[in-house]
């Protein structure tokens, strides 16, 4: 009995699913449905010849590049780059094995010899890969039409085949397609416009003369058309508007969203294009509604996996905070992160890469990344032992990071709200479409395919060119605004973006230079007023119980609420930040001269040396450190007329004493010794640095050098003390003159800190806010 279904055959599955919920209400039996790629893989066979997967492709291809003319081709032969860059040579070889182009052609077409040494290596490393192939019995794109045979029991299951074709026919597919035809009726459905009409020119050879924007059916058994109708255009409602930034984009995307179904478009009737899929990952983070679905699938960036990987990677390349308190926060095993970081720069071998694999796949609790992470895994120990790899532990890290990050899972449970790539919306219809991101850097999509030729050679042997591919693109955009009613378009317009050229040929409409940012600014960033806590604070404590530093003193005295949230709360900033902190730069010059006088003043050498070894990676620290390690000349000329004088006594001296019955502490940065005077040395690397002065020592807030002039008096027994500030920007010794009337000072100062009560008020002069950590909490 002879079987009456159709099969229908459409290039994506999202357009298989469409067709099908089209058909759900109907009562009668749904024809059969596959990819177009299905389609021509079911309806041929090769002979007993297996299909070869990615990893066993680039092994072979590995082994065909052995030889020393190879490397002229500018593409390197290391294991780490070779994986990246492979795919430049597999899709030469797919496109011109695809247009049945030999490289002999291509060279007779070459006149000018230009890319004679270039393609004479291509085709050696052809014919090596040819080889290993057959060798070990395997098919791919290059040597499938040699060994491929109709696949007859397939086509016989279907009374007839419609093929719903939107984009191009290589010359090897046009073969296939008139095979099939020769032993099944074939109906191909095709649209045509100015931009695909070499796509369609491939049916002269068959007799079939086709016009552009016309849909037609074409019956390619019988060599004839069936049905040849005028296109219509259904389109009332376009938009196309300017943005400063990307993230803005969303706030428009979700204003059209809304006004197209307040128009009655049904959520599963739009959809949204996004030239750049990757732009999917912001889109997310602001979906609060939950009005997408994404076709492309949901990538695993935030998945343990993933975060194990990246964390380690990281930490093993850079242990800086920022790396060090990821490890910590993803709770990553010390004595796993000790044996990884054991292996980090040693051959990868099976017990390193088990200890890495098995970990991983412990740590990972999705079930359904679990699976695929588990084929990952699989594929690259096939890619890594099965022959000798000389790979380092570290490469193996970064490969398999590379490759998780392309793992995606299905969106399900999401919203009705279609969010796809642009070859995802072929042959599929939208009453609303949206697209994003319609810039040049995104329109048109540059091809791999295009690395070795120059279009004019690609045109002469008969080769898609770089004008082919943006035609075809340009062909699917129309299809798209073809097939809707209201089309709302957006792109970054700033000084780094450009609209896309496609838009003055696709859009009939006047383009103006604005941006609508702060149009729909609204919908993404809500504006609330911040309720501050304005409130007096006013404790029951006895200040003079703690220890005081000069630092925390000085703070008491210009901003008694800082002081509370500082040291009564401990309320600590954000301290994970590529900008440096004002002191971290002091530091760093206090560590050099700490260890620099630690092993006795010599030569100038050593002391820019310890300069390179402190050079923190950051680079704006970097750079302050390069310009001090030339300052420090004059400061090291200086004190090599001192060191003769004097007696470096102490170096970063830490003290705890008591003083009117209060605690104080602190560390002197050094102190020598000049005679019978001690000098109290405080280092200074402000450029706008200010000393106490007898006409205005009253107002001042600083004590660090009384407190080193009590911490020197009471561990010397002696009053023969000199205090100076270090400047050294300018190298000079600035002497605390007011010594004497600043102790007088803080005794009157020290004797108020025996409280019961503080109002822990904010301080009245407003100026001390501006870089003040806690500014936002008291509303200044």
């Amino acid at each position: 009995m002879q079987n009456n279904q159709r099969l229908i055959v459409y290039p994506t599955s999202r357009a298989i699913r469409q067709n099908v919920l089209l058909q759900k209400d109907t009562n009668k039996l749904l024809p059969f449905f596959l990819t177009i790629d299905d389609f021509f893989k079911k309806s041929f066979s090769y002979s007993n010849k297996k299909s070869i997967d990615e990893e066993q492709k680039f092994i072979f291809l590995k082994e065909s590049i052995k030889f020393d003319e190879f490397k002229k081709l500018g593409i390197s032969s290391n294991f780490t780059q070779f994986l990246k860059q492979s795919d430049y040579i597999f899709r030469f070889f797919n496109e011109i094995s695809s247009e049945k182009v030999s490289i002999d052609d291509i060279k007779d077409v070459d006149t000018y010899e230009f890319y004679n040494e270039h393609l004479e290596i291509l085709k050696k490393v052809k014919q090596n890969y040819i080889e290993i192939l057959e060798k070990n019995n395997y098919i791919d794109r290059v040597n499938e039409v040699k060994y491929q045979k109709i696949n007859l029991d397939f086509l016989k299951k279907f009374s007839d085949i419609k093929l719903y074709f939107e984009g191009y026919f290589t010359n090897v597919e046009f073969d296939k397609i008139i095979e099939i035809s020769k032993n099944i009726n074939l109906i191909i459905n095709i649209n045509t416009n100015e931009y695909n009409k070499k796509s369609y020119e491939i049916f002269k050879n068959i007799g079939i003369e086709l016009e552009n924007d016309f849909n037609y059916s074409l019956d390619i058994t019988n060599k004839k058309i069936i049905k040849k109708q005028k296109k219509e255009n259904n389109f009332s409602n376009f938009e196309i508007k300017g943005f400063s930034s990307r993230i803005s984009q969303i706030a428009y995307i979700k204003s059209c969203i809304v006004n197209s179904i307040n128009k009655g478009v049904d959520p599963s009737n739009i959809a949204l294009i996004l030239p750049d899929e990757s732009f999917a990952t912001n889109l997310r983070l602001f979906d609060d509604e939950g009005y997408f679905n994404y076709a492309m699938g949901i990538d695993i960036n935030n998945s343990n996996s993933y975060k194990l990987l990246y964390s380690l990677y990281n930490y093993a390349n850079e242990k800086d905070i920022k790396n060090s308190q990821s490890i910590e926060f993803y709770a990553i095993d010390i004595n796993f992160l000790n044996e990884i970081l054991s292996f980090w720069n040693t051959q990868i071998n099976k017990n390193s890469f088990s200890v890495l694999c098995n970990y991983l796949i412990e740590y990972e609790k999705n079930k359904e990344i679990l699976k695929k992470l588990k084929e990952v895994i699989y594929k690259l120990d096939n890619l890594l032992f099965s022959n000798n790899t000389n790979i380092l532990f570290k490469e193996v890290v970064k490969i398999l990071l590379q490759k998780i990050s392309n793992i995606t899972i299905d969106d399900i449970n999401s919203g009705k709200i279609t969010v796809m790539g642009l070859l995802e919306s072929r042959a599929i219809k939208f009453e609303t479409v949206i697209i994003c991101d319609f810039n040049e850097s995104y329109i048109p999509k540059i091809s791999l395919k295009d690395k070795f030729l120059s279009t004019k050679v690609k045109e002469f042997a008969k080769l898609p060119t770089v004008k082919d591919r943006e035609n075809l693109q340009k062909y699917y955009y129309k299809r798209l605004i073809e097939n809707c009613k209201n089309l709302y378009v957006s792109f970054v317009s700033n000084d780094t973006s450009t609209i896309s050229r496609f838009a003055s040929e696709l859009f009939d409409k006047r383009l103006d230079d604005s941006t609508y940012d702060n149009n729909y600014k609204h919908i993404l960033y809500k504006k609330q007023k911040i309720n501050h806590f304005d409130k007096q604070i006013i404790e029951k404590i006895d200040l003079s119980k703690l220890t005081w530093s000069a630092t925390s003193l000085k703070t008491y005295l210009q901003c008694k609420r800082k002081f509370y949230f500082q040291y009564i709360l401990r309320l600590k900033e954000h301290e994970i930040s590529l900008k440096p902190k004002g002191f971290e730069l002091g530091d760093i010059i206090h560590k050099i001269l700490y260890e620099y006088y630690e092993l006795g003043f010599d030569t100038k050498e050593r002391l820019q040396a310890l300069f390179t070894k402190y050079t923190n990676k950051n680079p704006f620290l970097t750079l302050e450190l390069e310009v001090w390690k030339k300052k420090i000349e004059q400061f090291y000329n200086f004190e090599k007329q001192r060191i003769q004088n004097i007696q470096v006594l102490q170096k970063e001296m830490p003290f705890n004493i008591t003083y009117q019955n209060i605690n104080i502490k602190g560390v002197i940065d050094r102190v020598d010794k000049i005679n019978d005077t001690y000098l109290v040395i405080d280092y200074k690397t402000s450029a706008n640095l200010k000393v106490d002065s007898l006409k205005n020592y009253e107002k001042s807030c600083d004590f660090q050098l009384e407190f080193y002039f009590l911490a020197l008096q009471n561990i010397y027994k002696t009053s023969n003390i000199e205090s100076y500030y270090y400047d050294l920007n300018s190298t000079k010794l600035l002497k605390e003159v007011a010594i004497n009337e600043k102790l007088d000072l803080l005794n009157e100062t020290f004797a108020e800190l025996k409280t019961t009560k503080v109002n822990f008020e904010k301080c009245e002069d407003k100026s001390i806010c501006n870089f003040c950590s806690y500014k936002t909490l008291c509303n200044r």
